[in-house]
C-alpha cells in the first residue's frame, strides 16, 4: 500500500512539472520575431538559415503597420541568440524567393530571451528596367541593334532553336540546382573562401619557413634515396633480429614464472624498507655537514689521483732496488735489534756530551767512570753494592730491559 502511494505520488509530481514546463512555454524550437520593411517573395515554411546552415522555418508572416512582421522557429542547437543579431533578406536565385539569413552576435553579449525581437533589413531588388534605364543613349541603341541582329537569326531556325533547348534542357536544369545550391549555402561557402584566405595568408606571411622545411624534407629524401643500400641491408638483417627478440621474449613468461616468487620472498624485507628509511633520514640529514666537509677532501683526493700513475710509474722503476736493499738490511737489523736501548742511550749521550757552550763556543766533555772493579782484578770478590753482569740485558744500563713484541725476555 505504501509502495502505491509513493507511485502516485511521483506521478503526480511528473505531471505537474510537465505541466509547468509547457505553460512556460518550453518547445523543441525556440521562437523570435523580426520586424522587415517588405516580405515580398518569403513565403511560409521557407528555410531560415543561421550562421550559413539551415537551422529553422518562417513560421508566420504578417502585415502590421505597413512593415513584414514574421516569426521565425530556430532549432534548439542554435538557441539563444546573442544581443548584435542581425536578420537580412538574401535571394537564392535571382528570380526565385528568397531567404532568411541570421547572424549571431557575439556569444558574450546577452542573450535574447524567447519570443524577442529583431530588426532586420532587405535589400532593394535591381530590376532589368532599372538596369536599362542606367544605359546611355548609344548603348541602348548598339543593344536595340544586337537584339534586332539575333531576331533575324532566329528568323527561320525556329524549330532548331526549340532541339536544342529541348535538349538542353536536363543542362540547364542541372545548372539550376548547382546555382540554387550555392545561392542556399552562399554563407558557408562565403566562410570556406575566407578561411582559405586566412590560410593562404598566413602561407604567404611563413614563406621562409615553408621554404626551409620543404628544402629540409627535399634533403632527406636525397640522403634516404643515397643510402638506399644501407636500408636495403639493414631490413635484410631485420628478419634475424626479430627472430631472435621473438625467441627473447619467448623465454620471458618462464623467466618471469622464476622470477615471482622471488619477488614473494622479498615482500617481508621490502616491508620493512619503509621504516628503516625513515630512520636513516636523521641520519643522513647529519651526514650532509660531512659531506659538505668531504668536498675539498675529494678534490684533493682527485688531484692526487690525477698524480698517481706517474709516481706508480717512478716507484715501479724504484721499487726493485729498494726490495733488495731493505732484503740486505734484513740481517744488520736483526743484530741491532736487540741493541737498540744502548744504542739511542748512546747517541742521547753522545750529543749531550757535545752541547755545552762557553766564551770561547762549544766544547767537548768526556767523562771516565772507573771504580773498584778496575784496580782489582778479581771478580770474584766484588766490593759491597758492585754486581757482576758480563752478559747484561738489553737496556739494562738504562733500567728498561728491552722484551719482544710479547713482552718477553730476549730469547
Amino acid at each position: 500500500m505504501r509502495l502505491i502511494r509513493r507511485t502516485l505520488a511521483v506521478g503526480i509530481a511528473a505531471t505537474l512539472l510537465t505541466g509547468a514546463l509547457v505553460g512556460a512555454g518550453w518547445a523543441s524550437s525556440y521562437r523570435i520575431h523580426a520586424v522587415l520593411p517588405s516580405a515580398v517573395n518569403i513565403v511560409e515554411g521557407g528555410a531560415l538559415l543561421v550562421n550559413g546552415f539551415e537551422s529553422g522555418t518562417v513560421s508566420a508572416i504578417e502585415v502590421r503597420d505597413g512593415q513584414a512582421y514574421l516569426t521565425l522557429d530556430l532549432d534548439r542547437d542554435v538557441a539563444p541568440l546573442h544581443d548584435g543579431a542581425t536578420v537580412t533578406i538574401g535571394w537564392k536565385a535571382v528570380l526565385s524567393e528568397r531567404s532568411v539569413q541570421i547572424t549571431d552576435g557575439p556569444s558574450g553579449n546577452v542573450e535574447i530571451p524567447d519570443g524577442g525581437f529583431l530588426v532586420g533589413t532587405m535589400p532593394t531588388a535591381t530590376e532589368v528596367d532599372d538596369v536599362l534605364a542606367a544605359l546611355d543613349a548609344p548603348t541602348r541603341d548598339r543593344l536595340r541593334a544586337l537584339v534586332g541582329d539575333l531576331d533575324g537569326a532566329l528568323t527561320g531556325n525556329e524549330q532548331n532553336l526549340n532541339a536544342t533547348l529541348r535538349t538542353s534542357g536536363p543542362a540547364v536544369a542541372a545548372l539550376g540546382r548547382v546555382l540554387q545550391a550555392i545561392g542556399t549555402d552562399g554563407p558557408a561557402i562565403r566562410n570556406l573562401v575566407v578561411r582559405l584566405n586566412d590560410m593562404m595568408t598566413t602561407l604567404s606571411d611563413r614563406d621562409v619557413q615553408v621554404r626551409t622545411v620543404v628544402e629540409q624534407l627535399a634533403r632527406f629524401t636525397e640522403e634516404t634515396s643515397a643510402r638506399d643500400g644501407q636500408i636495403r641491408d639493414a631490413l635484410a638483417e631485420l628478419p634475424p633480429t626479430l627472430q631472435a627478440a621473438r625467441t627473447t621474449l619467448d623465454r620471458v613468461p618462464g623467466v618471469v614464472e622464476e622470477v615471482v616468487p622471488l619477488l614473494d620472498d622479498l615482500r617481508p624485507a621490502t616491508q620493512k624498507l619503509g621504516p628503516v628509511s625513515r630512520n636513516l633520514r636523521p641520519l643522513l640529514a647529519d651526514l650532509r655537514p660531512l659531506t659538505a666537509d668531504l668536498r675539498p677532501t675529494l678534490a684533493a683526493a682527485q688531484n692526487l689521483l690525477d698524480h698517481t700513475p706517474g709516481l706508480l710509474d717512478v716507484a715501479h722503476d724504484t721499487l726493485p732496488g729498494l726490495t733488495t736493499a731493505v732484503g740486505n738490511l734484513q740481517d744488520p737489523a736483526a743484530v741491532l735489534r736487540p741493541l737498540m736501548p744502548e744504542v739511542v742511550a748512546w747517541t742521547s749521550h753522545w750529543g749531550s756530551a757535545h752541547a755545552n757552550y762557553d766564551g770561547h763556543g762549544n766544547y767537548s766533555r768526556v767523562y771516565f767512570q772507573e771504580g773498584s772493579t778496575s784496580v782489582d782484578q778479581m771478580p770474584s770478590v766484588l766490593p759491597p753494592g758492585i754486581t757482576y753482569d758480563p752478559y747484561p740485558l738489553p737496556g739494562a744500563f738504562s733500567g728498561e730491559p728491552w722484551g719482544d713484541a710479547f713482552g718477553d725476555g730476549v730469547r
